[in-house]
């Protein structure tokens, strides 16, 4: 049996192949020119659902780094605090030595010491009003601006400010004012306001506030370590998040990116295959009648 090939299939076939070779070609430029393998779920199943869960892993990651960003900026403004609090209690501590050595003999002397210890609680409930990102660090959960009033009487809240670094690793990055500062009539700007007062009204008398000073300074040193130990904990989580970063993104640009060298030489082969099948195509458009009874 002899199968008789006509002038219309081969132009059927040399156009299906055509078609064919352009939408190879297409497709190859369409990766070459995005960098990326699969263009489609259909190009490669299997890497497409390993690149979903690649790409929902390193989101996790990101948003860990953040978080982890986030309490590393709420923990150095709140080291910035404690360093300041801690030298203002100094400055309030040589005050009171100088009250004890001058005040009882000079009473203009102890007034000017007065003043400039009020001068320092202002300064004090500035600082324990410290803030970052509009949040005061020693408010605890407040919605408000500050953590001390005026007064230097607390306006915040016990709550505890955390920060998720991790699966299972949630990192608490405050403490509260009454932590850091005392509590009620105890705390250090009662103590100030204290202090003043016996200048004004009998220096002599200073001498166990040399034991209070060193006690609220002994605490607030006890609260910036504390402190810095949970800083410790997340700026090691942090460095190791940063590289678990890079090799997600390694393994994402391995399973997605393309191979551009070999991508170039497949993209040079399916234009010349391209350019054959457009040659026959036209070729066959141009038989003649004579052509076919030859």
């Amino acid at each position: 049996m002899i199968t008789r090939v006509t002038v219309a299939s081969q132009s059927y076939r040399s156009l299906a192949h055509l078609q064919a070779a352009s939408s190879r070609l297409a497709e190859l430029q369409d990766k070459l020119s995005s960098g990326q393998q699969i263009m489609r779920p259909s190009d490669d199943p299997s890497g497409t659902v390993r690149a979903l869960a690649l790409r929902g892993d390193l989101k996790r990651s990101n948003q860990y780094v953040a978080n982890a960003n986030d309490a590393i900026g709420w923990m150095t403004a709140a080291d910035t605090a404690y360093t300041q609090a801690v030298k203002i209690l100094q400055n309030v501590r040589t005050t009171v030595v100088q009250g004890l050595n001058t005040g009882a003999s000079d009473a203009g002397a102890a007034a000017a010491l007065a003043e400039q210890v009020d001068g320092l609680r202002t300064s004090l409930i500035g600082v324990a009003n410290s803030n970052y990102n509009g949040r005061p660090v020693f408010g605890g959960t407040t919605a408000g601006g500050v953590a001390y009033d005026g007064s230097g009487t607390y306006v915040g809240d016990g709550g505890a400010v955390t920060r998720a670094v991790g699966p299972n690793n949630t990192v608490t990055i405050n403490q509260t004012g009454p932590q850091v500062f005392g509590s009620g009539g105890g705390d250090v700007f009662a103590l100030l306001g204290n202090i003043a007062t016996t200048l004004r009204t009998n220096p002599s008398a200073l001498s166990a506030s040399l034991g209070q000073l060193d006690t609220a300074i002994s605490t607030v040193t006890a609260a910036q370590s504390a402190e810095g130990a949970a800083y410790q904990r997340v700026q090691d989580t942090s460095t190791i998040l940063s590289s678990d970063n890079v090799n997600l993104k390694s393994e994402l640009s391995q399973v997605e990116d393309a191979d551009l060298g070999q991508l170039a030489i497949e993209v040079s082969t399916a234009n010349t295959t391209y350019q054959a099948a457009l040659q026959a195509t036209a070729n066959i458009s141009q038989l003649s009648l004579m052509d076919f009874l030859k």
